[in-house]
């Protein structure tokens, strides 16, 4: 595997220090002055250099440190002891002199609200048998338009304690003592390491979890071309494999989880695409999985209220964190066939962002992932960090992907989600896999807000990938030296307003020697449609290489609307399509792969100070908003990516 070529020297200032450097540049007496901001939930990127060393420190040594007392109090309930090496199942579990010794008591009861599980720190499990856990699950296949029922066994576990917590009261499973954090592992034979079905209210926190294959090598993938085979004929040591599964079946609404503190590595699992399996069997295996199962096909399952946040997650295919939902379309793509909870295939939208629901939709919701150290570096089985299928009022912040495969969050069939204050780099090409881009509002994905990310040393930036529809806002962003296109323009119908970000490039790019600071890689006259349209204003374009052939971008297609955007370096023109482009210096402080603050103005002086045009996202995407999980719209904006007030007018790209 490719090892990073570089890695930032990062926000070393604070959001008034970089104010401080505009301010220290010569006056200008027609700046207007910085307006009173409005009130928002975020306040400016902030550095991820600590989230980096501590994650990375903890997947080199293999092991999770906690501190003793680190577990969740309890309130109103008993707390049970397990110890795999001082234990016995003879004991009653109710204390530290008298602990178990294996789960087979775990597994058994039925834990209520308020109990605790405490695992001894030190201590390991390790799951036994010697055949490779494959395919279990419900799904239907289609043949010449007749659905079949495909029943498969129940998914096995290695940890599957019964019972739900309440609201306030959630049932707690965690470490006592001091040491490495206690390791359960699954050894590819069990389908789950801890499985949850039908419960709620639950907190997991301070344990290790690992569970691939004896021998399994993760550094080849294979078959190359899936060799003709079907899916679960793969890789004989690859199985359906998962660290932590939630799942529910005909239980309605179940809510409250929270995963957080908790160390799982090494999952191998099937990579079965959407194309040679479907929707449903696809894409299902990976570090944490909360899942919608089939269930009788008449009563849906949701789950609701969900944190994952503080976690350190590596090398787990097919993705570090899944959410998945039942829709029932088998191979059968794209269809709307019942029941459909998981997929939006009767929904559309239009030219403002207004979204047609599909009624039979049923996605899983308000869910916060954040503070999260993800990579998938080291394995060719990990394509994901973050992939979210059918999720809806969803928040994902403060997160560090250090490498992934084919994307470092991805949202598909899913509404209302706010991506901000992630760092997505090292994205890297994986077989058979088209895309290795830092964020994705994929098929059917609505209402996306993307802000104040950091995506570099990428195969794309943002593809905005909106096959069917697809709604998303991309705004006050750096986007650094990817190899092909910085934004990727690839979807049906809907809007897409691209505004305030720096596209920065060092990099010499893989197609055609050009840079794709705005180019599609499909037909750009397939995509830049009418009923398409993407709004390109205010962003700066910069290339630093002096050996480039051209940069990239499509305006000349009736879908696309540029303005004010500045362009900068060898090879890059304005195109005639913005009327008000500024091709002067920006007077950037320099590199920001050097220093994250270069991406500021050094200088008022500066062309891009208060040189934007207002967006006024109400007109032109009338029928967008996102709320994430804080209940009030995220679209009003006070702070740039620093944290520093915006001016009027607007500053060009994503520092004021």
């Amino acid at each position: 595997m490719t090892r990073p070529r570089r890695w930032t020297t990062r926000l070393l200032l604070a959001a008034a220090g970089v104010a401080m450097v505009i301010a220290a540049g010569p006056a200008a007496s027609a700046q207007t002055p910085p307006k009173t901001p409005e009130p928002a939930s975020f306040s400016g990127y902030t550095d991820k250099g600590a989230l980096e060393a501590e994650g990375r420190e903890i997947v080199e040594n293999g092991a999770l440190p906690v501190e003793k007392g680190a577990a969740p109090t309890s309130r109103r309930g008993s707390t049970y002891y397990v110890d795999s090496a001082g234990g016995n199942d003879a004991a009653n579990g109710r204390s530290p002199a008298t602990t178990w010794k294996t789960f087979a008591h775990v597994n058994a009861k039925k834990f209520r609200p308020g109990d605790r599980i405490l695992l001894k720190a030190g201590s390991s499990w390790s799951a036994e048998g010697d055949e490779v856990a494959k395919e279990a699950y419900d799904y239907t296949r289609w043949t010449d338009g007749e659905p079949t029922d495909v029943v498969g066994p129940d998914p096995t576990a290695l940890l599957a304690p019964k019972g739900s917590g309440a609201a306030g009261r959630p049932i707690v499973l965690s470490s006592y003592g001091r040491g490495a954090a206690p390791e359960l592992n699954g050894r590819g034979v069990v389908n789950d390491v801890l499985q949850l079905t039908n419960q709620s209210h639950w907190d997991v926190s301070n344990i290790e979890i690992s569970n691939v294959t004896d021998g399994f090598d993760a550094s080849t993938f294979e078959p190359g071309a899936n060799e003709g085979k079907l899916p679960g004929e793969e890789n004989p040591k690859t199985g359906d494999l998962r660290g932590i599964h939630v799942q529910a079946e005909n239980a309605g609404t179940l809510t409250g989880y929270s995963i957080h503190d908790v160390f799982i590595h090494d999952v191998g699992g099937v990579m079965w695409s959407i194309g040679n399996s479907g929707l449903d069997r696809s894409k299902r295996t990976g570090g944490i999985l909360f899942e919608g199962l089939k269930g009788d096909a008449h009563t849906v399952s949701q789950l609701s209220d969900i944190t994952v946040r503080d976690n350190v997650i590596a090398n787990t295919a097919f993705a570090n964190v899944v959410f998945k939902q039942f829709s029932g379309m088998g191979t059968n793509r794209y269809k709307d066939v019942e029941p459909g909870w998981g997929d939006r295939a009767a929904g559309k939208a239009a030219t403002d962002g207004t979204v047609t629901e599909d009624p039979d939709w049923r996605p899983h919701h308000d869910i916060e992932i954040s503070g999260n150290y993800l990579t998938n570096r080291d394995t060719q089985y990990g394509w994901d960090a973050l992939y979210l299928t059918s999720v809806q009022r969803a928040t994902v912040e403060n997160n560090l992907i250090d490498g992934a495969g084919v994307s470092g969050i991805e949202m598909y069939y899913s509404d209302n989600v706010v991506v901000q204050n992630n760092e997505v780099a090292e994205l890297e090409t994986r077989v058979n896999a088209a895309d290795s881009n830092g964020i994705d509002p994929d098929r059917g994905a609505t209402n996306i807000l993307v802000q104040r990310n950091y995506v570099h040393d990428s195969g794309e930036g943002i593809l905005l990938c909106g096959f069917g529809f697809g709604t998303a806002v991309v705004r006050y962003n750096i986007i650094q030296d990817v190899d092909r296109n910085y934004v990727n323009p690839h979807g049906d119908s809907g809007v897409n307003v691209i505004y305030n970000n720096l596209m920065y490039n060092t990099r010499q790019p893989l197609k055609d020697n050009t840079v794709g600071f705005f180019e599609s890689s499909g037909s750009a006259g397939t995509y830049l449609t009418a009923k398409n349209p993407h709004h390109v204003l205010n962003n700066v374009f910069v290339n630093a290489r002096t050996d480039v052939a051209a940069a990239e971008f499509r305006t000349e297609h009736p879908g696309v609307r540029f303005g004010n955007n500045a362009y900068y370096g060898p090879q890059v023109v304005a195109p005639d399509a913005d009327a008000h482009g500024i091709t002067d210096d920006p007077q950037l402080g320099g590199n920001p792969a050097d220093d994250i603050t270069n991406a500021a103005p050094v200088s008022s002086s500066s062309p891009l100070v208060s040189a934007g045009i207002p967006v006024d996202l109400p007109t032109i995407a009338a029928g967008f908003d996102a709320t994430g999980i804080a209940g009030t719209s995220q679209l009003p904006l006070g702070v740039d990516f620093f944290g520093s007030h915006l001016t009027t007018p607007p500053t060009v790209g994503p520092a004021s």
